[in-house]
This record gives C-alpha cells, structure tokens and sequence, in this order.
C-alpha cells in the first residue's frame, strides 16, 4: 500500500467488538456513577450523565489523544482521517461522536427496512485495521 493510500475500511466482523466493549463500558460507568451519584440526586439523572461522560472520554478525549476508543484499541482498530491517514481532530472526533447517538436512534429503522447504511467514513474518518496502516 503507497504511504497516501487510505487504507480498507475494517470488516464489520471485526468492528462489533469496539461495539459491544464500548457499549458495556458506558453502561457498566452509567450503573455504578448512578449508584454513587443518585444517592444526592436522582438516580437515572446521575446514570446518563455518567453514562455520556465516559462515553465522551472514551470517543472523543481518547480517540484524539491515542486513534481510537478503549474497543478499538483493544481489537487492534485506529480511526484515522482519510484526508492524511492522521489522528482525529476535536471536532471530527466530537462529529462521529454525536453521529453514533443519532445511529443508535435509527438503527431499528434501518434494519427493518432492510437498509445497509452503516456510519463508516463519517467527519472523514475511518477505522481501520492496525495491521494496515505499516
């Protein structure tokens, strides 16, 4: 592969284990940060807030400083600009960020109609597999 050349887009067989790592993560911090936290206030308030701070951190904080969120890193994915194969900046990190929200509300749409749109070069990002970007 040439220096410049964006590497393939990582196989969706590969790319649900970021899904469900990140998923359970969030929802595991939502839990206990709605424990902890509800106990002063209400506790569904403290969860999703809890829930969208570590969801924040990990996909948008984390993607910018290491190339993608604790799921990724783990399955040996990198989200990469695919202007200069870079990391993410702020903004396209925070862009993908909001973007999977509004996903996660379509989805059951998407699969009913039997649609095969996916969220993967959104804000001009892609992830990748490691092992494609030497």
């Amino acid at each position: 592969m040439a220096p410049t050349e964006v590497p393939p887009l990582a196989s969706s067989n590969r790319r649900i284990v970021p899904i469900w790592t990140d998923g359970l993560l969030a929802l595991g911090v939502g839990a206990v940060g709605g424990e902890l936290l509800g106990r002063a206030s209400n506790f569904w308030a403290a969860a999703i807030g809890a829930l969208l701070v570590a969801s924040f951190c990990n996909h948008v904080i984390l993607t910018v400083l290491a190339g993608g969120s604790i799921g990724k890193l783990i399955s040996g994915l990198r989200l990469i600009r695919t202007s200069d194969l870079g990391k993410p900046g702020v903004r396209q990190a925070i862009h993908r960020w909001l973007w999977g929200f509004f996903y996660i509300l379509i989805s059951p749409a998407l699969i009913l109609s039997g649609s095969d749109v996916d969220h993967l070069d959104i804000a001009g990002l892609r992830i990748v597999r490691t092992a494609d970007l030497r």
